[in-house]
């Protein structure tokens, strides 16, 4: 019967052996990790920002700037003054422009908050 001897380990196996647990090592933690939810809401949610911003760019290149209608609603200019009427037949808020024409906005209460316009 043949004797059973260990087995040595040079010291040039014991490097090679070394080096593969290390590189095994490394790439096991450099393997793709999974998307955040979040992360791709938030990608999507930058790409319509950079969209409209690319729309606000364009639309101020081209010198148009739509205006919303404001109709007789707003004269030109800043307010004069503001006279409020309660208790009478014609509640209202009276807003004199300082271009000399004047708004009535009728007013109303509502669950004891006056409410006009």
């Amino acid at each position: 019967m043949k004797s059973v001897r260990p087995m040595s380990i040079r010291s040039g196996q014991l490097r090679v052996l070394a080096l593969i647990s290390t590189v095994g090592c490394l790439a096991a933690g450099c393997t793709a990790q999974p998307q955040n939810p979040n992360a791709i809401e938030q990608g999507e949610a930058i790409k319509r920002l950079d969209y409209r911003l690319q729309q606000l760019e364009s639309r101020i290149d081209s010198g148009t700037t739509e205006r919303p209608d404001q109709g007789d609603k707003t004269p030109p200019g800043p307010v004069k003054s503001l006279t409020l009427r309660l208790g009478t037949v014609d509640d209202r808020l009276r807003i004199y422009w300082e271009d000399g024409t004047t708004t009535n906005l009728p007013c109303t209460e509502e669950q004891n908050t006056w409410v006009c316009g």
